[in-house]
């Protein structure tokens, strides 16, 4: 089976647009990326919860600590709310399943294709959105953690030596978020494959058994605040992104 081909760029000037802006339509090889902070919505807490099902209310009971409840309450209930605006119906009435490998899907009968992916990290939640298979990744910039011990076991000897360097933390958190971003969309999840998971700027030859298919792939970093990064990566080299910015506590 035929190598497919990954291109990889980190993207230094986002502008994020606000959500009033949006038409949620998503164009063929438009990516929409959202960026939401917690602490921001934390008002709306009741709100956003009774949008949630049955199964989620019981997940989000579990957490022992109110900051990783009320996370997860804004996390599932921005989601449906932006997600519903593309599909145009009431948060509450999306029905949310998981398909290959535990990637969430949302079932729409003889509706419109849509992938979607969240990931989440400190004070802010990152939700790509798309008509092609698409991961999101974010993390916070931790200075604190040793992520030496890791290098030798998930990245390849290049990238360790790009990472210690100048801004070796941050570097770090770029070359990782875009692995997760990749193992994300393309649902084969983290196991045995994040070592040889590319992850520096530039055109890869990629082993489908990467990615599962023989599709070609982009990621791209940038800043969702300034000590947050995060990637996305999507199906098809000409997939553009743009920006989003949304507060419903405002």
């Amino acid at each position: 089976m035929a190598a497919s081909n990954l291109y990889i760029e980190y993207l230094n000037d986002v502008t994020w647009r606000k959500a009033g802006l949006a038409n949620y339509v998503i164009p063929e090889n438009i990516v929409h990326v959202w960026r939401i902070q917690i602490s921001t919505n934390l008002s709306l807490l009741q709100h956003l919860s009774d949008t949630l099902n049955n199964a989620e209310k019981i997940r989000g009971n579990k957490y022992i600590h109110e900051r990783d409840r009320n996370r997860f309450i804004v996390s599932r209930g921005v989601q449906r709310f932006i997600l519903s605006k593309y599909l145009n119906t009431h948060p509450a009435l999306l029905d949310f399943s998981l398909g290959e490998n535990k990637k969430p899907y949302i079932v729409i009968p003889h509706g419109p294709g849509m992938q979607f992916n969240l990931s989440h990290s400190g004070d802010w939640i990152l939700l790509a959105v798309s008509a092609q298979a698409v991961g999101s990744d974010i993390e916070y910039i931790d200075g604190t953690f040793n992520y030496e011990d890791i290098l030798p076991q998930h990245f390849s000897e290049k990238e360790a030596a790009y990472i210690n360097q100048e801004n070796s933390t941050e570097r770090f958190y770029k070359l990782w978020t875009r692995k997760e971003a990749l193992l994300k969309a393309t649902g084969q999840g983290l196991g045995n494959h994040l070592k040889h998971t590319p992850a520096l700027n530039g055109l890869h030859a990629m082993h489908p058994s990467l990615s599962g298919n023989t599709s070609n792939w982009q990621i791209k970093s940038f800043k969702v605040q300034d000590e947050y990064i995060g990637s996305i990566a999507v199906e098809g080299i000409s997939a553009v992104l743009q920006f989003w910015d949304i507060d419903l506590g405002s």
